[in-house]
């Protein structure tokens, strides 16, 4: 399917047409908005036609695979591009009522399109060195988004992040190096058929190239021990589009952790990384809700939620190493990601509204917040239960899903440490709905605004009360994802083009 460019050309296009019309502000946020809108209409259409089809494969230039760049279209890959572009669009609708004429000065509406360019890369890649490429196209429209009208504070944060990343970039590089001198091939379906094969020291080789790999894809998803950039570097993004970061930039390490330790390297030898991320998935649970019980600023505070709950991800993850479990725990953990991608990004986007009501972010000189506007307090109530995971919504049903797996897989102490996140989550929220939506009787009116920027984020808050409430659909697809991440025979078949079958798996998954 050669329309599989289009996922990379439409944002590439329109980053370079609105740098050209920098200065014309309302024809850059019209065009914006189109290619989002165009393009969401498109990945959903692609989705149904994956599901319906089976997986689809582009090959850049006509080169046969393993060699040149292949885009390939799963089910997952399908999932995460719809997310992206959906969240996307919202974030730039939320966006678009904050925007000062700096930031869009400063070319804002190009770098955003980068930063989508770069997201959408990373999921439809078949190659793992055209992965580090996404990363680092993503990371540049991230950079650029983080500066727009840079204060102090921003340009300190931001070149720590930098900084992070480019330490992150360097480990990718060399872990690439190391694995294609071992194995031949960086394109990940033969990557995952020679791997299948390896024995003896070139297989110990890989298991020790995994760990490197390993760091860099739990810095991406901020997953211990190596997250202590993250609530440092959120909370100074503009309003809006930290709703995106939030929801979307962690993730792409998540579904790194997905392709290539489940369905990539799979050699008996690579459980070993999945033995690690289930115990990192403990520690990255419950350190970052006491880091969040810490905080007295709302940005702050979700920021360090994005940390805990990577933690259920990592740990359905690490469960994959239970052959048996694996296509459960794989199913689980993409279902954990589609409800937090949504769920957190309307919270990020909702505390922006939160601060246009209050003027402030800081805790105890917000409040009020519910009578000054009581729709926005609303949906901050709804997102807040569904992160903490309170029936009926999203939260409950994927924390569920996980923790069922967990007790299956007989990992009681995981899944002890998962419940006791999800009651500190509570906790944190509450903390939030009592001093700012709740607190003293408002002795000011609401700032001006907040209306048009929390409708968009509207959509989000009822898509959790959606999945909550009717997730079969995307239980299903998530699923179906799952089984083809575990045994990616029809993946490298799709990708190859011969009747490959792998036998081996680092998840242990029979194929």
């Amino acid at each position: 399917m050669n329309s599989l460019v289009v996922v990379v050309v439409i944002p590439f296009v329109s980053a370079v047409l609105l740098a050209l019309l920098n200065g014309q502000p309302r024809l850059e946020r019209a065009i914006n908005v189109a290619s989002c809108l165009l393009l969401t209409a498109y990945v959903f259409w692609l989705l149904v036609y994956v599901d319906a089809h089976g997986i689809q494969m582009t090959r850049i230039g006509g080169y046969v695979a393993p060699f040149g760049i292949a885009f390939v279209a799963d089910r997952l890959a399908c999932i995460m591009l719809c997310l992206s572009m959906s969240v996307g669009t919202v974030a730039l609708l939320v966006s678009l009522p904050t925007l000062t004429d700096v930031q869009e000065r400063y070319f804002f509406h190009p770098l955003f399109q980068v930063l989508l360019l770069g997201v959408n890369w990373s999921f439809i890649t078949g190659d793992l060195f055209n992965l580090f490429v996404a990363y680092e196209v993503m990371l540049v429209g991230s950079y650029g988004c983080m500066m727009v009208g840079a204060s102090r504070q921003q340009v300190r944060q931001t070149l720590m992040y930098i900084a992070v990343n480019l330490v992150a970039g360097a480990l990718f590089v060399v872990g690439l190096g190391l694995l294609y001198a071992v194995v031949g091939s960086l394109n990940m379906a033969d990557v995952a058929e020679r791997t299948a094969a390896l024995a003896g020291p070139r297989a110990a080789i890989v298991t020790a190239v995994s760990m490197v790999l390993l760091i860099v894809f739990a810095l991406k998803a901020g997953s211990f021990p190596v997250f202590s950039w993250l609530p440092d570097a959120y909370p100074i993004v503009p309003a809006g589009v930290n709703g995106y970061f939030a929801g979307l930039l962690t993730k792409v390490g998540v579904y790194s952790l997905i392709r290539v330790f489940v369905m990539t390297l799979r050699q008996p030898g690579c459980t070993l990384a999945l033995d690690v991320l289930l115990v990192a998935s403990g520690f990255t649970m419950i350190l970052g809700v006491l880091g969040a019980l810490c905080q007295w600023e709302i940005r702050r505070i979700l920021s360090w939620h994005i940390i805990s709950q990577v933690g259920y991800m990592i740990m359905g993850i690490g469960l994959a190493g239970n052959p048996a479990l694996a296509p459960a725990a794989v199913a689980g953990t993409i279902f954990y990601v589609a409800h937090h991608i949504i769920v957190k990004s309307s919270l990020f986007m909702i505390g922006g509204v939160a601060e246009l009501v209050s003027g402030s972010r800081k805790l105890k000189e917000m409040g009020g917040i519910a009578a000054l506007a009581p729709s926005a307090a609303a949906l901050f109530f709804i997102a807040a239960f569904s992160l903490a995971g309170m029936p009926p919504f999203s939260g409950f049903l994927s924390k569920l899903l996980l923790v069922r797996v967990g007790l299956a897989a007989d990992h009681g102490v995981i899944v002890a440490v998962a419940v006791v996140t999800s009651f500190f989550t509570l906790l944190s929220m509450l903390k939030i709905w009592s001093y700012a939506f709740w607190g003293r009787p408002p002795t000011r009116s609401a700032g001006g605004g907040w209306r048009a920027a929390a409708a968009p984020a509207a959509l989000l808050v009822a898509a959790t009360v959606v999945l909550g409430l009717w997730g079969q659909p995307l239980l299903r697809l998530a699923t179906d994802a799952a089984n083809d991440v575990t045994n990616p025979t029809a993946y490298v078949e799709a990708v190859l083009g011969h009747g490959a079958v792998v036998t081996a798996a680092a998840s242990g998954a029979a194929p």
